[in-house]
């Protein structure tokens, strides 16, 4: 993926104010002084477009297109990105949900090569959980998503060692420092998520 499109991705979480700071807790239960709300882009259908097209070069670039022919996403965020991209793409889609622990929109089928779209990793659990449900339901073939952001909780390397390769547009190292060189974010904020990756990583090591 090229800076010219990781830079118009990061002035659009600025402009929609996607990245804010304060103390969450994560879905996945970590806790966090960072949060991203991609669902904002909601309010913005001229931005979603542009981040979906983002994504489907993502897609084109890692030539993951042309052996796919279902589009997965996580019900009800998870809509926002894969409804359109399978409008762009000229590919089906089917939606999941977490809670009933299938899918609910859509159909999948053992004959189907599915690619996950969602919007950030950060544990993994989440996809973890899916793609298991894909493989042992529908028994459809799993190996690929696609997302907006990787937090850098571990969830990448984590979905790598049970067979899911993850490609994020961006991660989010590198949407701090452009964030930083554009002058959206200050020291403050860039010393707090570089404290937070350092020290997730040194937890996985231990």
């Amino acid at each position: 993926m090229d800076l010219e499109h990781k830079e118009e991705l990061v002035k659009i979480i600025a402009r929609l104010g996607i990245l804010s700071f304060g103390d969450y807790i994560l879905a996945s239960g970590i806790h966090t002084q960072y949060y991203l709300d991609f669902s904002l882009l909601a309010n913005n259908p001229r931005y979603l477009d542009k981040v979906v097209d983002i994504i489907i070069e993502k897609i084109k670039e890692k030539n993951i297109d042309e052996s796919v022919t279902k589009i997965v996403g996580i019900m009800n965020k998870g809509s926002l990105l894969v409804i359109p991209s399978s409008i762009k793409m000229g590919k089906p889609f089917a939606l999941f949900g977490k809670y009933e622990n299938k899918v609910v929109m859509g159909t999948i089928d053992s004959n189907d090569k599915a690619l996950i779209i969602d919007d950030l990793v950060s544990s993994g659990k989440t996809i973890s959980r899916i793609s298991r449900t894909l493989k042992n339901m529908y028994k459809c073939k799993i190996s690929k998503a696609v997302v907006i952001l990787d937090r850098e909780d571990g969830g990448v390397e984590r979905l790598k060692k049970i067979g899911i390769t993850v490609y994020p547009v961006i991660n989010m190292t590198e949407l701090i420092d452009l964030m930083y060189g554009m002058g959206i974010v200050g020291d403050e904020e860039k010393d707090i998520v570089y404290s937070e990756i350092k020290l997730r990583k040194r937890g996985r090591r231990q």
